[in-house]
């Protein structure tokens, strides 16, 4: 997806001083949610979900380090004493529906801030530099707050200048998310995910501070994401969660929690309170079905 449109781009004369920086606005400016100034939609939404560490199923390391980066964003104070500045700059990488999403919740749970997500089809625009305006006012409503500020599917501001395939307003806008990522003050937390890594630029990899690469869980977690999204409802006799994590190798944890919603649904559906071994099998060969005709594989 391209940014900014192609060679034959509405162009608009820029407003208010030119688009693209993440200038500070007047101070009588009162702080307010962001919105594009044709369609009138939020440029992100701001949530105050929680999502405590618990809901998080990830390598042990892969855990130490994120709650590594909370405690360096809790002592931020401390660390500026000395010249230093916490981890703020976050890149998540990896497969669709293995956590990077619930990790920035999580982080903002964790912090005691809101979650801002921003909304890419918002900040996208056919017209020249707007695409550019639209991110630094993103920035610039960050930069007055504290938020944990995501940036999901990354990859569609982030693609490789050197790609021949993007005209050069994609191009431009890489170089404005990393001149505003550098600039940004404040106490806010930058998280980009993608689930394409190989297409983003190289000279933003050196942006981030911390790159996590998230994958599909392996069989101990995928026996643990089971126990988790079950939990909902009783048991009816004891279920072999070492042996169905066995049936769900390839998936996703957002895999296996559709499946176990489609067994706990089932077995409510059916009149009961709790859900037996065989529902849970049932539910994971329908997933399997799911997976093989996303994947056109009939």
């Amino acid at each position: 997806m391209a940014a900014g449109g192609g060679a034959g781009s509405l162009v608009r004369q820029p407003r208010r001083g030119g688009a693209g920086a993440g200038r500070p606005a007047p101070a009588s400016r009162p702080l307010g949610i962001p919105r594009d100034a044709d369609k009138g939609i939020p440029l992100l939404q701001v949530s105050d979900e929680h999502s405590p560490f618990g809901d998080l199923v990830v390598p042990d390391a892969t855990r130490g380090r994120l709650e590594a980066i909370v405690e360096e964003n809790r002592a931020s104070e401390s660390l500026l004493r000395y010249g230093l500045r916490p981890t703020s700059r976050i890149l998540l990488c990896g497969p669709p529906g293995t956590g990077k999403t619930l990790t920035a919740r999580v982080l903002a749970t964790a912090m005691g801030c809101r979650l801002a997500h921003v909304m890419f089809d918002s900040i996208v625009s056919p017209y020249l530099g707007e695409t550019a305006y639209n991110l630094g006012r993103v920035f610039e409503f960050a930069g007055r707050g504290r938020f944990v500020v995501l940036f999901d599917e990354f990859d569609i501001v982030g693609k490789m200048r050197d790609d021949p395939h993007e005209h050069g307003e994609i191009r431009r806008l890489v170089g404005n998310f990393m001149q505003m990522m550098d600039g940004l003050g404040g106490q806010s937390v930058i998280v980009a995910a993608t689930n394409h890594q190989h297409l983003l630029d190289r000279a933003l990899w050196r942006r981030f501070d911390e790159v996590l690469y998230y994958d599909n869980p392996d069989a101990g977690r995928r026996a643990r994401l089971l126990a988790k999204y079950l939990g909902a409802l009783k048991k009816r006799g004891p279920l072999p969660y070492e042996e169905l994590a066995v049936l769900t190798d390839g998936f996703s944890a957002a895999d296996i929690a559709r499946a176990c919603g489609d067994a706990l649904r089932a077995a409510v559906v059916g009149g009961g309170d709790a859900v037996d071994e065989a529902g849970v099998r049932r539910a994971v060969e329908g997933q399997k079905l799911r997976m093989q005709a996303s994947a056109g594989g009939g």
